[in-house]
């Protein structure tokens, strides 16, 4: 009820309809000093983050009891639902458009992130919400960490609940964290998408994915992925960091994807902007 704290911080258009709205809460659900430690921390990097059309921003937050409540617009959706719908669906029905325009959005919103001094360190399918038809914001940053070094990067030995799945290398095996491991992150974000949902290295623990990838192997191309899309996956998985793309280069990268299909340019231009 009455006017969200996030607007009355911002006061701009776009946070205007956060009045008397429909929300969701965010709470542990168990108690514990860890859960606890882990929610504040979250809501110390939404208040820092503020507003961005592509990140789940945090609209307030309460502590009516032990516990914290964190304060959120509602999603249609995550990804991860999204994509797997078309698992048993003919190729010309899917969407590979609107696929495109997710990987934009979430390469606008994690420049804006890492422009922050944010690593996210959960970026997967399940953690991209879908607003209306078009729009898809960041969401979950309960195991983000704070980056105040000049090389934008930390060392991390106490790390837990992150999946090696979409763990960089250096993660894996120094527990080193910095936009570099979130550009890893991206790829595997790009590989769920396209392969529906897909977990990537199924058949392989924890330990194998480690030996896996020091071999030099990488996931496999997906059959609708072409050369020139797997090379920018390939991209995000290069063993040494610095030779991976900044989130600044994929936004300009699927921008320039985007703005050769002038059906899909118009198309996100006219969604996103009008919410």
């Amino acid at each position: 009820m009455g006017t969200a704290p996030l607007h009355l911080i911002e006061k701009s258009i776009v946070t205007q309809r956060f009045m008397d709205c429909d929300v969701a809460i965010k709470v542990a659900t168990h108690f514990g000093p860890d859960v606890v430690k882990r929610l504040f921390k979250e809501i110390g990097a939404m208040k820092k983050i503020g507003y961005h059309e592509n990140v789940m921003c945090m609209l307030g937050w309460a502590s009516p009891g032990d516990s914290p409540c964190l304060v959120y617009d509602i999603a249609e959706m995550s990804v991860l639902s999204f994509v797997s719908d078309f698992r048993e669906k003919p190729d010309d029905q899917v969407p590979c458009k609107k696929f495109l325009s997710i990987l934009w959005q979430v390469s606008r919103g994690m420049q804006y992130i890492a422009s922050k001094g944010i690593i996210h360190r959960s970026l997967s399918a399940r953690n991209i919400l879908l607003f209306g038809p078009t729009v898809a914001k960041i969401s979950y940053f309960t195991n983000c960490c704070f980056c105040g070094s000049e090389n934008f990067m930390i060392k991390d030995l106490t790390v837990k609940k992150i999946s090696a799945k979409s763990m960089a290398l250096e993660s894996l095996t120094e527990k080193i964290f910095s936009e570099k491991s979130d550009i890893w992150a991206f790829g595997i974000l790009a590989y769920e998408m396209f392969t529906f949902g897909r977990a990537p290295y199924e058949a392989l623990n924890d330990d194998e994915i480690v030996e896996f990838l020091n071999q030099g192997n990488r996931i496999e191309r997906p059959s609708n992925v072409n050369d020139q899309f797997y090379e920018i996956m390939m991209g995000c998985w290069n063993a040494d960091p610095d030779s991976r793309p900044t989130f600044k280069a994929l936004e300009k990268t699927f921008f320039e994807i985007v703005e050769v299909k002038n059906e899909l340019y118009g198309y996100v231009q006219t969604n996103i902007y009008s919410v």
